[in-house]
């Protein structure tokens, strides 16, 4: 079976809930939902069978590969645009890796400055576990290699996160302090998605969140954060509904932060990139 990385094809297999919350309705049951349910890593795809396309970064693009508790990190260095245009730290969704998506997120962000993309751990060419700790330390080393890039080139820093990388991102734009945060078709936390995905059954069934899933709250990381956010929503989004992120621009300003909603009606989970207004308003966006 070929997938494009993230492809809507694959909503029913990112928590696997609809069957289970209609079983579970009906015999009283709880749903456990696990950790690992948001993460695609290559024995999974292996498992299930999914061969991605390749679609990887474009070939002058530098391949770095950064140490990490995990092991070793691989990234890729996009250089399009001369300082001090900004430096983008990118973090892909739950089934990115570069060599099959790099290439479409190299085209996406190369208007807006360089790009700094990686594969999550036990992804692509990334060493390390599948969980939610070995994100986290991935995540804080590419913040650390992001905020140092940026210095020294004397250009801003943007962290910009699509669907799962939304929570990856919001932590590294805390610690790198970057200029600018985008959270692309992302969600507040993985209880709202996973209440999203249960839909209506969502009133009859209990559902119990691994700890680490319970405790993902993107606007609680962000209290007292000092950069602008910029909310993309996609109004034809099936993978993580519209309304995730109303709600996710919705609270962030309650705690008074300084954010922009910006809704592509026509837009899809994973083609907000491809929308003909995208590039001159987010050009826009991002120069306020």
């Amino acid at each position: 079976m070929k997938a494009q990385a993230g492809g809507t094809a694959m909503v029913s297999r990112i928590f696997g809930l609809a069957a289970v919350a209609a079983a579970a309705a009906l015999s009283a049951c709880a749903v456990n939902v696990p950790e690992n349910a948001f993460f695609w890593p290559e024995s999974r795809l292996e498992r299930e069978k999914i061969v991605l396309a390749a679609n990887p970064p474009p070939d002058a693009a530098e391949s770095l590969s950064l140490p990490y508790e995990g092991g070793t990190i691989a990234a890729t260095r996009i250089r399009s645009a001369a300082a001090p245009r900004p430096l983008i730290l990118f973090c892909g969704g739950n089934m990115f890796r570069r060599s099959s998506a790099g290439g479409s997120a190299a085209r996406k962000l190369e208007p807006f400055g360089d790009v700094l993309m990686f594969d999550y751990p036990a992804y692509g060419e990334t060493d390390g576990e599948a969980d939610f700790a070995h994100f986290a330390a991935a995540g804080a080393v590419m913040a650390a290699t992001a905020r140092a890039q940026a210095d020294a080139e004397g250009r801003p820093l943007i962290a910009w996160g699509h669907s799962l990388g939304g929570v990856v991102c919001t932590d590294a734009a805390v610690k790198a302090r970057a200029d600018v945060l985008v959270l692309e078709t992302t969600t507040p936390g993985a209880r709202a998605a996973v209440n999203q995905q249960a839909g209506l059954m969502r009133p009859f069934v209990r559902l119990n969140l691994a700890p680490a899933l319970a405790s993902i709250d993107v606007p609680a990381a962000l209290e007292g954060y000092a950069g602008r956010i910029i909310v993309i929503e996609a109004g034809r989004d099936e993978t993580l509904a519209p309304a995730l992120s109303q709600a996710l621009a919705r609270q962030l300003r309650q705690r008074g932060l300084r954010v922009e909603h910006l809704v592509f009606p026509n837009a899809g989970h994973n083609d907000v990139g491809r929308q003909p207004d995208f590039e001159a308003r987010m050009t826009t966006a991002l120069a306020r």
